[in-house]
């Protein structure tokens, strides 16, 4: 058995406990490693030459990372996920009642049971690295905190504080949590091991460090919400409100998580406890549960190599990088590199550009520092990480370079031509192109098979997927390297074949394009938009319209016609709204409006609609409409998986949850097409190909209806069979 808790012999009667898993490169709670702590804690006990004890993590960066996630596949049973539940609940219990104080020396990722554990110590203490993050994110695999989380934090920093611990997930570095309570100090990281010998000290020799920290007071009502029952339970009442407005009952952790709260707040602590194991079990059998852990584990898998890959590239070994285009896209792309380390010029063609570029840097790093994201010395380090340029000067040794300019073919090719031969021949060099082909960038320009594309979603800083897209050229050797760099910013990549609009806008591009329709058709726009949100979508396309802009879903549409044919020609509409866009004095204008919190359709569609010769009047269903809406998807998807543009359908929902927001407790479209039935998808298609032949399922859905395991090869992977 790997252990994790590390001790030598107690110095002036303070035993310093160093956490580091000797079998994973994070520190993660085990079975075996609570048991190994409940162990230690009854040898401590009975050593009375210990006086107090200090835990601190023995791998940078990390301090425990929360649950090990191999043993989630046991929370899919209601009795295993109890008495884990449970068990963990005692060991912290022992910890909580231990008879010696215990300090937490918290640098780096405390999430999940890695807090539980800590606030069952008797003092915090976090330093003041951006890597320090606290927080309970149970809640985004569908579960609650079941370790006592529910129990000890709303009683520590108050209810108004934990709620959106809880309910979100919410993340808080080390100056923040000290405000809320959450710990008694935020220090520097050099100063952690003498402030908490000094806590021990002061233990000893006062019983109580207390004068050490400032007192702080939460605010009147905040208290009065902590001791006020039925103030309590309204506030409880309207959170659970906003939770089902926002989530529609989706998701139920959330609500689990509240009433937790109501029921563990009105009674004893042994109660609550109780309370808490019993909603972990209940959650456990959730489908819901299942479906984001199953998405957070093909993550985790996106983020290794395929096995295909016989080339190696450590993230850590890329130095030295270029971003060629300082817009808002490129800017981005550059600080996400300057902020893992890595060298970053940004070239544009003029100063201005060059100096807006900056500016765009600048305001980002500046509200990151604002909201205490990063502290200044970190904010400075990546701008020191950072050189604004004109010419191709110092970027012939660049691991990587990433173009980012305009969406034109003939600009981009000559970019990579000036690329060429301002570069090393081992420089890989990418694109950052939404629907152009990679194949058509490369063609002419020396070495293809160092060129690769790059799909950052917008903004980059924010989104959190990445398209690797490889062509029949690229080299091993350019795609490790491009996904040690994805992987080195912390996104998660999806490796896509080379093709028009590469996977999520390919498959975007029917959804989108099929809203043109409907509004052309529907009685009332507004349940377009309706039926999507209750589908689980985070906006409506005709919102999601108005985000990216008339013009370019437009420009979208007609290269998606221009590439796959009769089944993606754009909706008449389309075509008018770009035209009265272009009108407008500002270049543009939303579908919807939005008065006294009420949405409804702008005027200027209904008329381009009645230009059209259309006379809206049909009422569909909501399931009607997200028929025409999703259904279309999945059609392109089969294709897609039909093509090898991915390697397997767990790939295309991991890409379409992550880069567009497709409700994550549906798991996907794959995933949803396999729980409603892919006959069934195939014989609403036959239908509605009756009138649009758009709509005509393709070949291959109708092959994978047939099919005993669906969209998989082989019955689809559980959690048992995943490997960390």
């Amino acid at each position: 058995m790997s252990k994790m808790w590390h001790h030598d012999q107690p110095v002036d009667g303070i035993l310093h406990v160093k956490i580091n898993r000797e079998d994973r490169p994070v520190n993660a709670l085990s079975r075996s490693a609570l048991e190994e702590l409940a162990y230690l804690l009854d040898h401590i006990r009975s050593q009375s030459d210990i006086s107090g004890v200090i835990f601190s993590s023995g791998k940078p960066g990390n301090f425990i990372a929360g649950a090990d996630v191999t043993e989630l596949k046991d929370l899919t049973s209601k009795q295993a996920a109890k008495e884990i539940s449970v068990f963990g609940q005692r060991v912290f219990q022992q910890l909580e009642d231990f008879p010696v104080p215990t300090v937490a020396l918290i640098s780096g990722s405390c999430l999940g049971g890695g807090l539980e554990f800590a606030l069952a110590c008797r003092y915090r203490i976090a330093d003041d690295s951006p890597k320090t993050l606290l927080a309970v994110p149970e809640v985004k695999l569908g579960l609650i905190p079941g370790w006592g989380g529910t129990v000890r934090l709303p009683r520590l920093i108050g209810v108004m504080n934990a709620l959106p611990m809880i309910l979100t997930g919410k993340m808080l570095n080390g100056f923040q949590a000290r405000s809320k309570g959450l710990v008694h100090d935020a220090v520097p990281h050099e100063a952690l091991e003498l402030v908490g010998r000094k806590i021990l000290a002061h233990c000893q020799q006062f019983k109580s460090p207390t004068a050490l920290f400032r007192k702080r007071k939460r605010p009147l009502f905040q208290r009065i919400v902590d001791q006020v029952g039925p103030v309590r339970n309204f506030v409880l009442g309207q959170a659970e409100k906003q939770v089902l407005s926002k989530t529609h009952g989706h998701y139920p952790a959330p609500i689990a998580a509240i009433q937790c709260l109501r029921d563990g707040l009105a009674t004893s602590r042994t109660n609550a406890f109780e309370i808490e194991a019993e909603a972990i079990s209940g959650l456990s059998e959730s489908p819901v549960t299942t479906e984001l852990m199953r998405l957070f584990f093909l993550q985790e898998d996106c983020k290794k190599p395929p096995e295909s890959l016989n080339v190696s590239v450590e993230p850590q070994s890329i130095q030295q990088a270029a971003v060629i285009g300082a817009g808002a896209m490129g800017a981005g792309i550059a600080l996400l590199m300057a902020k893992k380390g890595v060298w970053t010029r940004l070239k544009d063609i003029k100063p201005e550009f060059v100096s807006n570029g900056m500016k765009i840097i600048h305001d980002l790093v500046s509200g990151d520092v604002k909201r205490r994201r990063t502290t200044k010395i970190e904010a400075m380090q990546a701008l020191d990480h950072l050189s604004p340029t004109t010419d191709y000067r110092g970027i012939k040794n660049a691991d990587i370079v990433i173009e980012a300019v305009i969406e034109e073919p003939e600009i981009k090719r000559q970019v990579f031509t000036e690329l060429a031969a301002a570069t090393g021949p081992k420089t890989v060099l990418a694109t950052n192109t939404s629907s152009l082909l990679v194949t058509e960038i490369a063609s002419g320009i020396p070495h293809p098979e160092r060129i690769v594309g790059l799909h950052f979603f917008n903004p980059p800083h924010q989104m959190p997927l990445v398209e690797v897209i490889t062509t029949d050229q690229s080299s091993p050797e350019a795609l490790a390297t491009t996904l040690a760099l994805v992987k080195r910013i912390g996104k998660t990549p999806v490796v896509v074949s080379d093709c028009a609009g590469f996977l999520v806008n390919r498959l975007l591009a029917p959804y989108m394009n099929e809203a043109g329709f409907l509004l052309a058709e529907v009685e009332d726009a507004m349940e377009i938009e309706k039926a999507a949100i209750d589908f689980g979508f985070p906006m409506g396309p005709l919102k999601l319209t108005d985000l990216v802009g008339i013009n370019v879903a437009a420009h979208v549409a007609e290269n998606m016609h221009a590439a796959y044919g009769d089944r993606m020609e754009p909706a008449p509409l389309w075509g008018a709204l770009k035209e009265l866009a272009s009108e407008n004095k500002k270049g543009q204008f939303r579908l919807v409006k939005k008065k006294k919190k009420k949405r409804f359709l702008n005027s200027a569609v209904s008329r381009a609609v009645k230009n059209l010769g259309s006379s809206p009047g049909v009422n569909l269903s909501r399931e009607k409409i997200i028929q025409r809406l999703v259904f279309p998807v999945i059609n392109e998807a089969a294709r897609c998986l039909e093509e090898g543009v991915v390697q397997s359908a767990d790939e295309i929902d991991l890409a379409m949850v992550f880069g567009t927001g497709f409700a994550p407790f549906r798991g996907g479209p794959m995933n949803y097409a396999e729980t409603i039935g892919i006959s069934k998808v195939v014989e609403v298609l036959d239908e509605l190909a009756e009138t649009a032949p758009r709509f005509t399922p393709c070949d291959a859905l109708r092959e994978f209806a047939k099919r005993e395991h669906g969209f998989h090869t082989k019955p689809k992977q559980d959690l048992e069979s995943v490997s960390h």
